[in-house]
């Protein structure tokens, strides 16, 4: 079995036993969403969507895609993201909501997409929905065809170098609104991975962390 087999395989084992859930993904929470957590359990039932973490091979090495998304009126403008949106009634499952947003977003389609795993649900108040995120890998080369009305950029980043101990860091944000936000973030290349995504992104490396042993 050679090493992209045997991590894809460790991944998907580890995927059979109880994952990190909230405990993981709150670590990267700023304090201003516990706020809003609180305030949003009053309103309206959430609305369902989905995300793929989508993992490729390149360079002999496991990398996590993430997508930039454009600029526009939104909560989420500009931000860094997984590929990923609202649950549609044709979609027979969440996971299908995943992979049709990652097509139709950067281009990937569904049949080159081996599912590993799901991660935990998680609600984002702003927007109020639950995004429930899904592991996949990338069986062939990459081709991306990005939809640039959605989406600005595309790229991918080793798993490995999200493991440095200065990864993780804070300062303050702009928002849209022009108000001002504390938060923890990955800081990688030039990017910065805030919010829903780095608390995603945080269960997923305790997922991949603890699968490492059984390389």
């Amino acid at each position: 079995m050679d090493l992209q087999a045997k991590i894809i395989h460790a991944l998907k084992n580890r995927f059979l036993a109880p994952i990190p859930g909230w405990d993981a993904q709150s670590r990267l929470e700023p304090e201003i969403r516990k706020q809003l957590r609180k305030e949003a359990s009053q309103h309206a039932k959430a609305k369902e969507s989905a995300v793929l973490l989508l993992l490729l091979f390149e360079d002999n090495e496991l990398k996590l895609v993430f997508i930039k998304r454009s600029e526009y009126v939104g909560v989420h403008s500009g931000q860094i993201a997984f590929p990923g949106g609202k649950f549609e009634d044709s979609d027979t499952s969440l996971f299908e909501t995943a992979i049709r947003e990652t097509e139709e977003e950067i281009g990937i389609p569904p049949s080159e997409i081996e599912f590993i795993g799901q991660l935990t649900t998680l609600y984002v108040p702003p927007s109020n929905f639950n995004i429930n995120p899904y592991v996949g890998f990338l069986k062939t080369t990459p081709n991306f065809q990005i939809d640039y009305k959605e989406v600005a950029e595309v790229f991918s980043v080793p798993v490995n170098n999200f493991l440095n101990d200065d990864c993780i860091q804070q300062k303050t944000i702009t928002l849209g609104d022009g108000s001002e936000l504390l938060v923890p973030y990955y800081a990688i290349q030039s990017y910065t991975i805030w919010g829903a995504t780095s608390m995603i992104l945080n269960e997923f490396l305790e997922v991949f962390i603890s699968s490492k042993s059984a390389i």
